[in-house]
């Protein structure tokens, strides 16, 4: 189970990087928050029962003190059209792809 997961202890406040399960995480608070993989069949998992998943995203929405950023690619979970119309939504675009010229 996820008890029987060790996490080593990172320094935080040098900016280190913490990775949790939406269940490891209740009772905890950060600064900054990345909820990734927010797609339809991921966030509700398929199948699963609605009503934990939505207490699941809640929990990780919840979890961040200062900012949160919520990412998803192909069809977005439902729960993202639930939040509140205040939430600022931006879709970011590819990078300009580079390639390396040949001088010979």
């Amino acid at each position: 189970g996820e008890g029987d997961v060790s996490l080593p202890s990172g320094d935080e406040a040098a900016g280190a990087v913490r990775l949790y399960t939406l269940h490891g995480a209740k009772g905890t608070e950060f600064a900054a928050v990345f909820l990734c993989g927010l797609n339809e069949n991921l966030l509700p998992i398929a199948g699963a029962d609605i009503g934990e998943e939505r207490r699941l995203f809640y929990v990780g929405i919840t979890r961040a003190a200062e900012e949160l950023i919520l990412t998803t690619s192909g069809t977005p979970s439902p729960f993202l059209s639930e939040l509140p119309k205040s939430v600022v939504k931006e879709r970011a675009f590819p990078k300009t792809a580079f390639r390396q010229l040949s001088l010979f």
